[in-house]
């Protein structure tokens, strides 16, 4: 005998899948506007965070990186899904792909979330927070008294916007 699912059943996961939906839809746009107020706030386009690729460039600018990052995030990321397209193919090297291109994510990941804090003037415990709170850490770096001192906090730069730095 095989399981049923009765009208109402099938009305009640229609509405818990589009309650879901709209919680997703509304977190996503609380971030958008999160660091779109970052990037403003850094002197840069608001509007940047729209754009995937841009909006990385535009990060790498905010933090003191080269654009040239880009392809260390990509790398990891290939290695990442090849890793995991070799496991699944049952080859052993696939395990040590898809750790080398996930801890390499990892660990540069963590590094620019560092110069992410440093840049607003924030140590260490406040990198801790971005990565493990970032719900509350990033409205609060957006939203806060919090002020951008340029790349990594090394102060501005000469293609930097004085007038940020200064007010």
């Amino acid at each position: 005998m095989e399981p049923t699912i009765t009208g109402q059943q099938a009305e009640m996961a229609q509405t818990m899948g589009m309650g879901v939906l709209l919680f997703l839809l509304a977190l996503i746009a609380f971030y958008l506007v999160t660091l779109w107020r970052i990037f403003t706030k850094a002197g840069q386009p608001g509007w940047a965070v729209l754009i995937p690729i841009y909006s990385a460039i535009v990060y790498f600018k905010i933090i003191g990186r080269s654009a040239a990052w880009l392809l260390v995030y990509i790398l990891c990321g290939v290695l990442y899904g090849v890793g995991v397209g070799m496991t699944l193919g049952g080859s052993s090297m696939g395990g040590l792909l898809l750790f080398l291109g996930l801890a390499g994510l990892l660990v540069i990941s963590i590094m620019d979330t560092n110069r992410l804090s440093k840049s607003f003037g924030q140590g260490a415990g406040f990198t801790v927070g971005l990565l493990l709170l970032n719900i509350v850490f990033y409205p609060l770096l957006a939203f806060g008294d919090y002020k951008y001192i340029g790349p990594n906090g090394n102060g501005p730069t000469p293609d930097s916007n004085p007038e940020v730095l200064h007010s």
